[in-house]
């Protein structure tokens, strides 16, 4: 195998590159290196994994289908209802730290919040298939109080 050419301030031990990796089970890594269609492809597929798309729904499991993000002062949960689900069928319970929407025929969801919320701030929409939950977060206080110290 042809040393590659060392740049100033970089000296790697490509021959102990290539030994580690077939220590380490990958006799053709070094090969593969070579071909930068194969490194593309796969940056490219660790990178659409790592990210979901834009405007895509993360799914815990099949059942649970919300999206939950926050911003400097507020928390907002968006779930995706189906097309037969009426708006009065629906119940929504607030905690300080996760909500839970109580769906017809006894299924629910439950959603743990990022930060801790004010409960009586909830404001929820319904509207095109989509529930907006919009809660304000619990400020921070910055006055210290006095706790009794015991002897």
């Amino acid at each position: 195998m042809a040393e590659p050419p060392k740049q100033e301030g970089l000296d790697l031990d490509w021959s102990g590159l290539a030994q580690w990796m077939e220590q380490s089970g990958m006799p053709k890594a070094m090969e593969l290196m070579k071909q930068p269609k194969m490194i593309e492809g796969y940056v490219k597929d660790m990178i659409s994994n790592a990210v979901p798309a834009a405007g895509a729904w993360p799914i815990m499991n099949k059942q649970q289908r919300y999206k939950c993000f926050d911003t400097h002062h507020f928390v907002f949960v968006k779930f995706k209802l189906g097309s037969s689900t009426k708006p009065e069928e629906l119940r929504l319970f607030v905690r300080p730290d996760r909500i839970k929407l109580r769906l017809p025929g006894g299924k629910h969801e439950e959603v743990a919040l990022p930060c801790i919320v004010l409960p009586d701030s909830c404001r929820a929409l319904c509207k095109e298939g989509i529930l907006q939950v919009k809660l304000r977060k619990r400020p921070l206080t910055t006055e210290y109080k006095e706790a009794p110290i015991r002897w």
